[in-house]
């Protein structure tokens, strides 16, 4: 199936099980891209990660070992990765009339591009610099969309900074 809808997905960093019928605590997320299809399938992931130095996948995937040199690195995953869960806190984000999906994702590959060539170094602790969340920021700001508010939303550490200046992102968003 075609991808067709685009998402803000936040997967809660820390999640502490209750006992009873009371849900789990949730606090903290990390916020992606999630692309679905019609039917609800996870076509593709956009993530802000932490890996080594040219991409280098890290001991600890997914994870940050601390006073390392790790850099916030741009992924596209053509799958679900188990970050993407339905309950989890998220909305589809709005797409600018008359841009297409394609287009979209091409912006969102350029973005990509662009993060990764700056080496830029991921902050510990995460919650203090520019982050996951400010790759999400900047994933959104460069595909021309506008962040939404989450029913439910969680406290996301920097997803007001932005990786990439201005004059860079709009160029990203001036391509169709």
């Amino acid at each position: 199936m075609t991808p067709s809808r685009l998402f803000k997905v936040q997967t809660p960093a820390l999640r502490w099980p209750r006992k009873g019928e009371t849900p789990d605590l949730w606090f903290g997320a990390h916020n992606f891209v999630a692309v679905l299809d019609e039917a609800g399938h996870v076509r593709l992931e956009l993530h802000g990660i932490a890996r080594g130095p040219g991409g280098a996948p890290l001991k600890i995937y997914g994870g940050v070992l601390p006073f390392r040199r790790e850099l916030i690195w741009g992924e596209a995953f053509n799958h679900a990765t188990g970050f993407y869960d339905p309950g989890f806190p998220q909305t589809e984000l709005r797409q600018q009339p008359g841009v297409s999906m394609e287009s979209h994702l091409r912006r969102a590959e350029a973005v990509r591009l662009a993060v990764n060539a700056r080496a830029i170094a991921y902050p510990w602790p995460a919650a203090f610099g520019a982050n996951s969340n400010a790759y999400f920021a900047t994933l959104i700001a460069g595909m021309g969309l506008a962040d939404q508010r989450v029913p439910g939303q969680l406290w996301a550490p920097s997803s007001d900074r932005l990786l990439l200046d201005g004059p860079t992102l709009a160029a990203i968003r001036a391509m169709t």
